[in-house]
């Protein structure tokens, strides 16, 4: 018997192939991509992902030890606000890092000295950059003491820019104070500052230490060990002082490590709707600076016979787009904040930071981001530090009440 196809049958039919092509198309891609992603896995290498993530300048020996790659990995993505590779660049805004010259013991490397070891900070009779490698157990980080100040005269103002804008230094200097106040017109009801923490869990390392571990994270919700400490001795020197200081001690970065900055934004915004006195937001950090061979420089001073942790400024702009067309103005506070510090403590600031983003520093104009030591520093010299910065924003705004 003789099979007829009817017309209708035979154009379903012809429709349906593109169909089944597309469907067997789709699985052939899918198990192409399995494959690729599966021998992509296979050969992963954090160093190798560090070397193509991040910027080495030419010359630069990247090591391929993984756990070095893996730590570098984890500080990027996990809390580091800067790297510093050996020859390269800090994402704070170094750059062009100091020449290293021998130390006069260990023969390692030590922070630049263009006055002479004589000149430098010191702790009684010990020389505080010296560090022995011998120390060090296989696995283990040095964690370095290092002079990231650039070595600024008295009263020398030095910037770290990364942005195309040129802002004016003497400008900033010799202009009038921008923020007049009274303070006898701030209370408690009327505060004049708001200490805020985008990043409040990070933390630095244990009193004592030399090294770190891969494993070693500066982290902590601890508010007893964390930026929260930080900003709880800076608010209650301010308050002792006179200038009414609220400190808010959430910690943004627990609840999104990358959506930190958003929700700082709005606890910021919310203080001021209900606060509508402050005139100053201080966002307080600890920094995490890295060099390629997995060293954590710890910047240090000497102030009054303590080690204190150095300390950075960071001015933020509209370069990258943010609404802050008066940034300026908190440069001027910066800058005025600044000249006192180098003034006062010899090698304590380092270099004002100005980067192409805001930083949330557009709601007020005495908004700054200041970073306090880093992760390589203990808690007790980011304290020191933090006590003699307060001294010094206490002078500025008490010199510029009427």
């Amino acid at each position: 018997m003789q099979y007829y196809e009817s017309p209708k049958r035979k154009e379903s039919a012809v429709r349906g192939l593109p169909a089944l092509a597309s469907a067997v198309g789709g699985l052939m891609l899918s198990a192409l991509l399995c494959h690729s992603l599966t021998t992509a896995l296979s050969g992963w290498s954090p160093t190798e992902t560090a070397r193509q993530c991040f910027h080495f300048p030419s010359g630069t020996v990247v090591p391929t030890n993984e756990d070095i790659g893996a730590f570098l990995l984890s500080a990027a993505f996990f809390g580091s606000d800067a790297l510093y590779f050996d020859s390269g660049e800090e994402n704070t805004g170094t750059e062009e890092p100091s020449p290293v010259i021998p130390s006069k013991n260990s023969g390692e490397e030590a922070p630049q000295t263009p006055i002479g070891e004589q000149n430098l900070p010191g702790h009684g009779t010990s020389y505080i950059y010296d560090y022995d490698r011998t120390k060090l157990k296989d696995g283990e980080f040095a964690l370095l003491p290092y002079d990231l100040s650039g070595s600024p005269g008295y009263g020398e103002i030095l910037l770290s820019n990364t942005t195309s804008y040129s802002p004016d230094i003497e400008a900033a200097r010799s202009s009038e104070y921008p923020i007049p106040i009274n303070l006898d017109e701030y209370s408690e009801e009327h505060p004049l500052i708001l200490i805020i923490h985008t990043h409040g869990t990070e933390s630095y390392s244990p009193e004592g230490a030399i090294s770190a571990t891969a494993a070693d994270m500066q982290r902590s919700s601890d508010t007893t060990r964390n930026m929260i400490a930080v900003g709880s001795l800076m608010s209650e020197l301010l308050n002792d002082a006179g200038i009414p200081t609220l400190h808010c001690d959430i910690m943004h970065d627990l609840e999104s490590y990358t959506r930190s900055y958003d929700l700082a934004a709005d606890t910021v915004q919310k203080y001021l709707t209900e606060y509508p006195s402050i005139k100053y937001v201080f966002d307080v950090h600890r920094d995490a600076i890295i060099r390629t061979n997995g060293d954590m420089l710890r910047p240090i001073t000497t102030i009054n016979g303590e080690i204190a942790a150095q300390i950075m400024l960071l001015v933020g702009t509209n370069e990258k787009g943010a609404d802050h067309p008066e940034w300026e103005t908190n440069f001027t506070v910066a800058t005025k904040l600044q000249e006192r510090l180098t003034q006062k403590y010899q090698r304590f600031a380092r270099p004002i930071n100005i980067r192409g983003a805001s930083f949330n520093e557009q709601f007020t104009p005495g908004s700054l981001l200041i970073e306090i030591g880093s992760a390589a520093n203990s808690l007790s010299e980011a304290k020191n530090a933090a006590k003699y910065l307060t001294y010094a924003i206490i002078d500025m705004i008490k010199d510029s009440s009427e």
